[in-house]
């Protein structure tokens, strides 16, 4: 998936969510049903704009430097990012 030059995890996501509504057969989970709405409604918490406090993130650039993206959901994500988000069910 590729975003803008200066894109955040916010930007990664709601791209996410573009591609899986224009392309709803290859989703990973129905989303489509109305179970979830979208990615960034699932790990991102807009009003405090931070990452739910049940998702985990381990996030690190092509050269292994590490993305804060717990502490900073508006850091400028590195070109070829490798980006893990753990949503905890409870």
């Amino acid at each position: 998936m590729s975003i803008k030059d200066d894109g955040t995890i916010i930007d990664a996501l709601g791209t996410i969510d573009k591609e899986i509504f224009e392309h709803q057969d290859k989703s990973l989970f129905p989303m489509y049903k109305g179970l979830i709405q979208s990615y960034l409604q699932l790990i991102w918490d807009p009003q405090n704009n931070a990452i739910y406090e049940d998702c985990a993130s381990n996030a690190y650039g092509p050269n292994k430097e590490f993305i804060p993206l717990q502490d900073d959901t508006n850091f400028n994500l590195y070109p070829d990012s490798d980006i893990t988000l753990i949503v905890h069910a409870d």
